[in-house]
């Protein structure tokens, strides 16, 4: 009886009620663990676990978690539950869900399971609570890169241990052995998946920050662990060279699975992984188009620890040099693009044969000039475009990773006959060539690679890229229809700022190293240098307002992305004005891509942490390309909402979150900037007798009703917010709601006498008419703000008398929290029921008389309610609203409105031609 009033209780409409049944229930449970499997009990927890509460949800969580680790069997039963907590809005409770997911995973002996809670726990360490992603690599560092016994197995006497030529993993005792293979396990599973779903780069930067960012006791653990996971993969690799039939502990992985786990690892422990380079051999013979990938991990190995291998034999490296080159004939461009640096490094830096590279390239470069000249003169070409690729892919990548300028300089009878055909630069005359195969007239698939390996020639010479035909050929690709090309060239710039950032940490890595004097040369600026550093910035200033337009293209989701990562390089390396993004950033928390969202959630943070005094200027530039990007992902004006419709973004009340809300959060830091903002978007509703035609028929309801749902459903802290909106929408309804409501009186009383005299044709001229149609138009926008006045005041528990009485100067309603009052969670929406042509759209003379007389009746309304509150306009003093709506527009008084109007009508009668 007093549980099955415990659990009616967790249903209790009081957020306090349903804590307290929760603790409860805990209590019962303590003395009764087995309540916990009743399939009612468990429902009822998992509806408190999605309860619009955190703090409900937070004692959910607890409840869970003291019995999980009490009873390890309710794991299955309540395992799926808590998991997608783990992306809770509550800061607090994604905490004590990571907690709990650790103790499962100490707990657990599900493979799967494991795995499931390795990747949860790494998609935390991005989290935007600071102490979320702390505390995720904390759990993560202590699960995979820990030892128990790690004191006793370096032990100092033990020689073979500290051997680098020994196998460690060999060495461990069968128990640690056991734990380690459990660990590799989990850990290539989670590796496996994060490759599927983009989280690699997550994985390095957690091996980065376990293996630098520690105590240095914790990183030679941590590199003793990862010594230990190398040997037993590759021990792993031989055994299944060697027999199929040999069963280790380890057989359930596949080749591949071992080899894209030590790929990752040869990023971060390449001294551990060269060790084992030589076992690498067999895997460079492509035979199968299954056994691409497995390539391409190897040459990602091969490329990461090619220089750490300890005393590599002349036979290995002659074999990988004559393999490498093998490859380069018949790969695919995946494969090229990782052999080709490959080739070069082993060239470069261990086997000097530089030689065999300037073959290679040279056959190339005179293939591809043998085809220039048959093109350019109208010839027909002797190769497929196939081919022609493939060239053209080779000669981009050996310019990219080969330094002919310095080898040139040291063995000049290798680059003989070269330089009879490309002359003094190599790198020029490239440029020259594939800006010629990147014309329009060739094929578009080769002019896509020739524009992709001019990104390469880039990235080695930056300074060509602001040449004039490069700058003409990236002018083309924006301003042409080819999504492709467009997409090439944001992809360009993506990986030139990658590859640039790159080059500057190592720079800033090597000179924290150096302890030598400083170079006299630095301080007064390389020229050369310096040229490269400022490319950067040229290129996105030049560029970053069609890089830009991209990011908000219609026909490609690939095309906006990518736009999107350079913006945010563009951001976080400084390489243009932040004022230039700012409405892209607001436009872009308002994406159904809950990445892009939250990173540009972020970006704007940054930017408003940085450049308080000034970041603001553009916001309502903002708001206004937020609505645009909606009305491009929705289609429809009418589909337009100026909220987010997903369940789990509302809050406790059921109120949905406002798209701009964001915005909001930071401008509400400064209580002027606030009411600026406030009642800037106020403004967007009010009428304006100066504005043109073309620009009120553009977008004009649409974009009042967007706003005007934001700002009823923004969440607001003090009553004085929602006090400042109904003041400001009071100031609009009392001085131009009641100019069209007599506008409109004065309309009609002209039409009946011109119909009487058979004069309304000559009255309503085509100019008079289009003024007509704007001041009907701006009457609906009017009717949404006095829609959204009535919403807040009944939202907010607002009497008119209060409304009347609020003096934005007046400091008493400042600290006045503001309390939301609703029924239903439908009552958290505008109803437009009662302005019909807010949602839909007036096209006939009719509708337009339609909602002339529906607003004068809606003024007449509003009258007639406000005389009852001895006040002659709603909700405000007419005298004090008028004078401070006037002082707000520096514009004429409403009689002079009036009287202008009234004139220009009677010049219209005459026959006056306005504009003269």
């Amino acid at each position: 009886m007093l549980l099955t009033r415990v659990t009616m209780a967790l249903g209790a409409s009081q957020v306090t009620l349903r804590s307290k049944a929760l603790r409860a229930l805990n209590s019962i449970a303590t003395q009764r663990p087995s309540v916990l499997y009743q399939t009612s009990v468990k429902y009822a927890i998992n509806h408190r676990l999605q309860d619009s509460s955190p703090q409900v949800r937070e004692a959910a969580i607890d409840l869970i978690g003291r019995h999980i680790a009490q009873n390890p069997e309710l794991t299955s039963q309540y395992y799926e539950f808590v998991s997608v907590r783990v992306l809770d809005k509550g800061p607090s409770v994604r905490r004590r869900v990571l907690r709990i997911l650790r103790g499962i995973y100490l707990l657990s002996q599900d493979q799967e399971q494991l795995v499931d809670i390795g990747i949860r726990i790494l998609q935390r360490t991005t989290d935007e609570e600071r102490t979320i992603r702390e505390l995720a690599v904390k759990i993560l560092h202590e699960l995979w890169f820990t030892c128990e016994d790690y004191s006793v197995v370096s032990d100092e006497d033990n020689i073979q241990v500290k051997d680098v030529s020994g196998n460690i993993f060999n060495l461990l005792s069968p128990e640690l052995q056991q734990q380690m293979v459990s660990r590799v396990r989990v850990m290539t599973g989670v590796i496996g998946v994060a490759r599927n779903s983009e989280l690699t780069e997550l994985v390095a930067n957690l091996f980065d920050h376990v293996t630098s960012k520690t105590t240095a006791a914790e990183v030679e653990e941590a590199f003793f662990v990862i010594r230990c996971v190398i040997d037993a993969l590759f021990e792993q690799l031989i055994q299944t060279e060697e027999s199929a039939t040999v069963s280790t502990e380890l057989t359930s992985l596949t080749t591949t699975q071992c080899l894209g786990f030590i790929s990752t690892l040869s990023k971060i422990a390449p001294e551990a992984v060269g060790r084992h380079a030589e076992t690498l051999g067999g895997y460079l013979k492509l035979t199968e188009a299954a056994e691409e990938e497995t390539l391409q991990y190897v040459l990602v190995i091969l490329s990461n620890s090619l220089l750490k291998i300890p005393h590599p034999s002349a036979r290995f490296l002659e074999s990988l040099e004559s393999d490498l080159i093998a490859l380069l004939s018949s790969s695919p461009q995946s494969i090229l693009s990782i052999a080709v640096p490959c080739l070069c490094t082993l060239v470069d830096e261990i086997t000097w044969n530089h030689a065999k590279v300037v073959r290679l390239f040279r056959s190339c470069v005179l293939q591809l000039y043998r085809e220039q000249r048959l093109l350019s003169g109208s010839r027909q070409s002797t190769l497929s475009s196939k081919n022609i690729m493939r060239f053209i892919i080779l000669a981009g990548l050996v310019c990219r990773h080969f330094d002919f300028e310095r080898h040139k300089k040291e063995q000049k009878e290798h680059f003989k006959e070269l330089d009879q055909l490309a002359g003094d630069s190599v790198l020029e005359f490239m440029n020259g060539m594939m800006l010629f195969y990147a014309s329009q007239y060739l094929p578009a698939q080769v002019q896509l690679t020739a524009v992709q390996m001019l990104g390469q020639l880039y990235i080695k010479r930056p300074q060509l890229a602001l040449e004039p035909r490069s700058r003409a050929m990236m002018d083309r690709a924006f301003s042409g229809d080819s999504v492709g090309h467009k997409l090439q060239v944001t992809r360009n710039f993506l990986e030139f700022l990658r590859a640039d950032s790159k080059k500057y940490s190592l720079q800033q890595k090597e000179s924290k190293n150096d302890d030598r004097q400083v170079d006299a040369k630095m301080l007064v600026g390389n020229s050369g240098d310096m040229g490269e550093a400022g490319v950067g910035a040229s290129l996105m200033q030049t560029f970053l307002d069609r890089i830009i337009d991209v990011t908000f293209a219609e026909n490609s989701a690939t095309l906006r992305a990518t736009g999107f990562e350079v913006i945010s390089l563009v951001l976080e390396q400084g390489l243009a004005h932040p004022l230039k993004c700012v409405p892209s950033l607001i436009a872009l928390c308002t994406s159904d891509d809950p990445h892009i969202r939250t990173k540009a959630l972020k970006l704007h943070q940054d930017l408003n942490s940085k450049y308080a005094s000034f970041i603001h200027s553009r916001d309502m530039d903002g708001v206004r390309k937020a609505y645009e990007y909606q009305l491009q992902m929705r289609g429809s004006p009418r589909d337009v909402r100026g909220y987010d419709t997903r369940a789990e973004t509302k809050d406790e009340h059921g109120r949905p979150t406002a798209f701009l809300q964001p915005l909001y959060t930071m401008v509400r830091s400064k209580r002027i900037r606030r009411n600026e903002f406030l009642a800037a978007l106020v403004k967007i509703g009010d009428y304006d007798a100066t504005t043109s035609y073309a620009e009120w028929h553009r977008a004009d309801i649409p974009f009042a009703r967007f706003v005007a749902e934001n700002i009823a459903s923004f969440d607001y802290k003090y009553l004085d917010e929602v006090l400042h909106v109904v003041f400001h929408i009071s100031a609009i309804v009392a001085s131009t709601g009641l100019n069209l409501y007599h506008q409109f009186e004065t309309d009609l009383k002209e039409t009946g006498a011109g119909s009487e005299g058979g004069g309304a044709d000559r009255l309503f001229s085509k100019k008079a008419q289009q003024q007509r149609g704007i001041s009907t138009r701006a009457s609906v926008c009017i009717w949404i703000m006095h829609i959204l006045r009535e919403f807040l005041k009944a939202r907010y528990g607002l009497s008119e008398s209060r409304c009347a009485a609020y003096n934005p100067s007046d400091a008493s309603a400042r600290d006045r929290s503001a309390s939301w009052h609703v029924q239903s969670s439908k009552d958290s929406y505008i109803d437009w029921s009662a302005c019909p042509y807010a949602l839909e759209r007036m096209e006939s003379e009719a509708e337009y008389s339609e909602q002339r007389a529906k607003f004068q009746q809606m003024v007449a309304e509003s009258l007639a309610m406000t005389d009852e509150q001895s006040s002659p306009v709603p909700g405000i003093n007419k005298q004090t609203t008028v004078m401070a709506h006037d002082e707000e527009h520096s514009g004429p008084h409403s009689d002079d409105v009036m009287q202008l109007r009234q004139e220009e009508l009677d010049m219209l009668e005459m026959g006056f031609d306005l504009e003269s």
